[in-house]
């Protein structure tokens, strides 16, 4: 009996994300990160295994100059820790590149700016964006 209960639970075991809990934004957080930016979703296109977001720059906090528009990755799968997105959508990105690629994902400090969002963190925004504001002016 207990043969079978493990052969069934190995095939509907489904992965999840766990995330640590990031601390407040500091310059070591900073420093991990190659592209920090504010805007809005223009398009979300979901393929099998990656969902693409291209996403509107209102403000660079850091990289990514020049460029008004720009493709971020993240994972379509739950256990991989994809962000959900939807068009529209304002979104404070903290992005990471590999290759000529940008990415994403929950655990990184990348926030949804909607009120109306289950996840939605105005304190760590208004935090967030008060430092990199001060990075800014340095």
């Amino acid at each position: 009996m207990s043969f079978f209960f493990l052969l069934f639970s190995i095939f509907i075991h489904k992965p999840y994300c766990s995330c640590i809990p990031l601390d407040p934004i500091d310059d070591k957080q900073y420093d991990e990160y190659n592209l920090i930016a504010k805007g809005k979703v223009l398009k979300v296109s979901t393929g099998k295994f990656e969902r693409t977001i291209v996403f509107a720059v209102e403000t660079y906090y850091k990289g990514g100059e020049g460029q008004t528009n720009i493709k971020i990755i993240t994972p379509t799968q739950e256990g991989e820790c994809g962000i959900v997105v939807k068009e529209g959508e304002n979104w404070l990105m903290f992005v990471y590149a590999t290759g000529k690629d940008y990415r994403t994902e929950l655990c990184t400090r990348t926030k949804t700016m909607n009120p109306k969002a289950w996840d939605y963190r105005r304190d760590e925004i208004t935090s967030d964006i008060k430092f990199l504001e001060a990075k800014l002016k340095k």
